[in-house]
Parts: structure tokens; sequence; C-alpha cells
């Protein structure tokens, strides 16, 4: 099986280093994944223009070797992209909505990953300048499919074959939130190989957070920011976007101060897995236990409508994608679920309060569908097989009131298969 260098690139930049990025250079968790997206392509549609000949193919090689030595990655990016470098930056931050400077750290940053991560690629495989510039070459398929429709660089990178390729795709939908937060398995060094650049990363995040004044991401008035629908998320148990009459009603329950929906969950018992799984120790009401009676149950899957149930403690940092601690154990325990019932497929589910721009909260519930489904998949849930995010649609609760909203704001697992 083939390398694909791009999928191992946005391995690299998952939601941990998103939403540090995020928060360094005060822009949205959106806003930074939307510039990954055309970031990483177009470096390596640049690295293409330049392997193209001998002398190119031996200056990228150079790079790669010492890509560890120039941490903002300033020089990779002047090197690849010469008077180019700010017209690149400017479309990308125009395509994503942030600041050209914050763009531009960007671009330097993931060139010097990417450029660490084939360095080491090359070492491993004892890979010389002219067998560097073939295996670009192969990627091309790769960028043209993996470019942002609306991102059109041709211009700036001199008709490069991998762009012409991805602006013909100019009508393909895109996903960009799914690409870097999903499906973090690969079929080369995805995992273990590649993660020492991730604290690189940090590293050179942190720096280039240093130019920016940072700025608070949390807005609790209704009216503040395109994301206070995603102020928080708490998922609730009566009837989600189809929900089956198998999963029950919950027990009703109270905003707290940060604006989560905490439900009462019932009286705690626990509930042995089968196939040598762990006793779990929940609310009666849970999603965990109204999941494990439908997985033992005999009603069958409905195929039409779905087996939603909504998490009752699955929160997230203000108007972000990052995962609150508190949420884990829960996690944990769909986790082990998952793992007991191999039989059964999974898909999550992310939903929005009605507040603000719908574009936008369509983009924040996939960005967090698909947070979690990387999470419960690093915790060893390989049938977790998808995510989406719906924004406001398939409300559970009244939007004109904060409860409806705290309710509405919320993550779901569908059971696909049992």
């Amino acid at each position: 099986m083939s390398i694909n260098l791009i999928q191992q690139a946005k391995d690299l930049f998952s939601g941990e280093v998103v939403d540090q990025a995020s928060s360094q250079l005060g822009e949205s968790s959106t806003g930074i994944t939307n510039a990954l997206a055309g970031i990483v392509p177009t470096l390596f549609s640049g690295l293409i223009n330049k392997s193209e000949n001998a002398a190119g193919a031996d200056m990228v090689a150079n790079l790669a070797t010492n890509a560890t030595e120039d941490d903002n990655g300033s020089s990779i990016i002047s090197s690849l992209f010469g008077g180019s470098s700010n017209g690149i930056a400017n479309a990308i931050a125009n395509f994503a909505g942030i600041k050209s400077g914050s763009a531009s750290s960007l671009m330097g940053i993931a060139g010097s990953t990417i450029m660490g991560m084939v360095g080491k690629y090359m070492s491993s495989n004892n890979i010389s300048a002219s067998g560097l510039s073939s295996l670009f070459a192969s990627q091309k398929e790769h960028i043209a499919a993996a470019m942002p429709a609306g991102l059109n660089l041709s211009s700036l990178l001199g008709g490069a074959p991998a762009v012409a390729a991805a602006t013909a795709q100019a009508n393909k939908t895109v996903d960009n939130a799914t690409k870097y937060a999903a499906d973090t398995s690969s079929d080369v060094e995805a995992g273990g190989g590649l993660k020492w650049l991730i604290p690189v990363l940090l590293l050179a995040l942190l720096c280039a957070g240093a130019l920016y004044y940072f700025k608070g991401c949390k807005d609790t008035s209704a009216t503040g920011g395109m994301h206070m629908e995603g102020d928080t998320t708490h998922a609730t148990m009566p009837a989600a976007a189809g929900e089956t009459a198998a999963t029950g009603a919950m027990t009703a329950g109270s905003v707290d101060a940060d604006g989560n929906y905490i439900y009462n969950v019932g009286e705690m018992s626990e509930i042995t897995l089968p196939n040598g799984g762990a006793a779990l120790k929940v609310g009666q009401n849970s999603t965990e236990a109204k999941l494990v009676r439908f997985l033992q149950g005999s009603d069958a899957v409905d195929t039409v409508k779905g087996n939603w149930f909504d998490f009752t403690n699955v929160y997230f940092n203000s108007g972000k994608s990052t995962i609150t601690e508190s949420s884990m154990t829960q996690l944990k325990n769909m986790a082990a679920i998952a793992k007991a019932f191999p039989k059964a497929t999974f898909k999550i589910g992310g939903y929005t309060d009605n507040t603000g721009n719908e574009a936008a909260n369509v983009t924040l519930s996939k960005e967090r569908a698909a947070i979690v489904a990387a999470k419960l998949k690093e915790m060893g849930s390989s049938n977790i097989i998808s995510s989406d995010g719906y924004g406001s649609e398939h409300a559970i609760a009244d939007n004109g009131t904060a409860e409806g909203k705290a309710q509405n704001r919320r993550v779901s697992v569908n059971v696909k298969s049992k």
C-alpha cells in the first residue's frame, strides 16, 4: 500500500494541536482547522514544484534533514514560495477567516513540522534526494483530493499540476473539520513513529503565540459571537434526531453556572459488560445504561430514523471543540461498551442550539462530533465508523429558553448495527 503523505501530515494536526493554536493565536478552532486544510496540500504542492529538478530536490532534502533547527519554519516557507509567501498567506487567511499574521505563523509551523516528518521518513527508509522527488511526484492525486474547494492558489503557485487538478474540482464539498480531527489511523507510521513531532509543534505554537495578543474565547452573551451556540455542549436523553422508544425519556435536570445542562441520571447501579468487559457503575438513566439495554435487547436497529443516545456527561470548552476533563469518564465508559459489543457499529453526531450563524453552527457541530469519534478511537473503539454534525437541526428542546438551548447543545451516539 502506497504512503499518503497528506494523510500523515493531517494526522499531526489533531484536535489538541488545533485547540492549542487557537488559544495561542487568538483565533477560533474552526478558523485554524480551515486554514490548515489549505496549508497542508499547499505546502506539498510547493515541495513538488521545488523537487522537479535535481538541484531543487537536493534543496528540499536538505530542508527536511534540518527541519527541527528552524522552529518557526520561516526559511522553509521562503525557500518553497519566495516572494509569493505573503500572497499565499493572505489567500489562506481570507479563505479561513483568520488574520494574515496567524496564517503566516501557521504556514511556518506546518512547514517545519511537515519537513520534520519527511526528514524522519527519509532517514528511516534510506531515501535519497532523487527518491524524495519521486515520492513527492506520487502524491499529486492525494494533494488534489485534499485541496479545499474555494481556495484557488494557481496564480500564486505557478499553476502547479496538483493545484490545477484541485481547482478543477472546485465544486467538490470538502468537510475540513473532520479531515483534521477524525480517523487518526493510517497505513504508515501514523502514530508512534511521528508523535515525537507534536511537542515540537506545540513549542513552536507557543513561540508564535507570543507575537499576538491573547484574546478570550468565551462569550457569555446571547449575541456576542458566532459560536455562542457552542458555549457548552451537553447531551440529553429525550428523543434525539430519530431516537427510538428504546432509548426512553430522561429525568429533568438544570443548567449550571457554566451553561451545561446537568441531568438527573437516576439511582446508581452496576452494569457488567459482556465478553469479559468491565463493570460500570452508572445512573439508571445514563447514556451507558440505556445504550447497553438497547444493545442487549431484542429491538431491531432502526435503519430509517436511527437509534440515537445523547451523551449525558460530555462537555466542551466555551466555543471550542476541546473536550473537558470531566467528560473523560463517560467517554471511557463508551469505549468500554464499544469494545464489549464488537459486532456493533456506531456513529457520533453533534448538535447546537439555534443561536448565531447556522453555517458556523454546522461546522462546530461537525468538529465536536469528529473530536469525540477520534478520542473514542484512541481509546480502542475501532467500531466507531463515522461522525457528522447537524447544527441546530433536530432540536430536542425549546430554543426559546436557556434550559432548552443547553439541552440542544449536545453530542450523541447512533447504533448503526448490533
